[in-house]
């Protein structure tokens, strides 16, 4: 599929290791969706211009993504800190505050952008990325994928979800029941696809007339930052591939989130600390 993310990057700082790994929902998918199966992939973002954010272009640069429409901005690059506990799950300790690139330049989208949208099987996008003023025209050059994570509220469900084709969300920490009416809300707002992921418990996958309900497969865990987005990233190629088999595409982002969770950073190229 042709896939291009829009919104967020961090760098996701492993303070123990002394090193810092390029991340965000809205390129790591993209990102890992070329490596799942060559799909064809681009980024729309800010980067900033210091030692990290030129890293962070390069990274993207040697993963085969098409970077033409990323702004270089003048500032500090976004970090988040990280810590890993004994089970390879990561807890967000802090960041580098407001005086970064990415929060004080806020991404404005333009004719040259839709254009570039208009070339892409689907637009993917995470609630962290500030683009509410530009959802709705988002959603009418390009199907539109959504990362709510967990900042979903009954309003800004009530907003987004008539203009999503794939609404994601995190419930790892709500009930069975609690994760399908979660599923059922995004459905009846609007969201033609939606998938709630819950770490280790598996996923939740819910259509109009059709649900299904995902395992969890084994893995070697020794960081499960970014299992999420590769669960994403492969649901998404393999749902465009299998003409919208729903069980084998959760299958697939199954599998690929537990290989995931065998190496440090979404997808890599680290960068040692200075």
């Amino acid at each position: 599929m042709k896939l291009l993310g829009i919104g967020d990057n961090v760098f996701d700082h492993y303070r123990w290791r002394k090193e810092l790994y390029p991340g965000g929902n809205s390129v790591n998918v993209p990102v890992l969706a070329r490596r799942y199966d060559g799909s064809e992939a681009g980024y729309i973002g800010l980067i900033a211009d210091d030692r990290e954010g030129r890293h962070f272009l390069k990274a993207l640069d040697e993963e085969g993504l098409d970077v033409s429409r990323v702004r270089m901005m003048h500032g500090v690059t976004a970090r988040n800190y990280i810590e890993i506990d004994e089970q390879g799950d990561r807890h967000f300790v802090g960041n580098n505050g407001r005086e970064t690139a990415q929060y004080q330049s806020m991404l404005m989208l333009t004719p040259v952008d839709y254009a570039m949208m208009e070339q892409y099987d689907l637009v993917h996008t995470s609630i962290h990325s500030w683009l509410d003023m530009y959802h709705v025209a988002m959603s009418r050059w390009a199907p539109l994928s959504m990362d709510f994570s967990g900042e979903y509220t009954r309003i800004n469900m009530g907003q987004l979800c008539p203009l999503l084709r794939f609404a994601f969300f995190s419930g790892g920490d709500k009930s069975e029941e609690e994760v399908r009416t979660l599923a059922k809300a995004a459905v009846d707002n609007g969201a033609k696809t939606a998938v709630v992921t819950m770490g280790m418990r598996g996923s939740y996958l819910l259509e109009k007339g059709r649900e299904h309900r995902q395992e969890a497969h084994a893995a070697q865990v020794v960081d499960a930052l970014g299992a999420g987005d590769s669960f994403i990233a492969a649901f998404l190629a393999r749902y465009h591939a299998n003409g919208g088999d729903l069980a084998d595409a959760a299958n697939e982002g199954s599998a690929y989130a537990a290989r995931c969770c065998g190496h440090y950073g979404a997808f890599g190229h680290a960068i040692a600390e200075e």
